[in-house]
């Protein structure tokens, strides 16, 4: 069987090459999440949400049950 080799990229990241994709960082969906505390996963989460909006990087958001169980995104994002 053949072994893989690693190759470089040919170029960095931009934001014309890619997406940052945040799924459901809702306080509800936060007490779920056992292996991170709640705070740092908050405080996380803002830290790469402000450098994509700094960096002008594509983002999509998403949500499940908002209105009836979930609550809203977080504030920080």
């Amino acid at each position: 069987m053949p072994t893989a080799i690693a190759q470089p990229g040919q170029t960095l990241l931009n934001p014309t090459n890619h997406t940052l994709i945040l799924i459901d960082h809702q306080s509800q969906m936060s007490f779920a999440t056992k292996s991170i505390d709640p705070v740092q996963l908050r405080n996380n989460v803002a830290l790469v949400s402000k450098a994509a909006k700094e960096f002008k990087v594509p983002t999509i958001l998403t949500t499940v049950a908002e209105k009836s169980f979930s609550g809203p995104i977080f504030n920080e994002i």
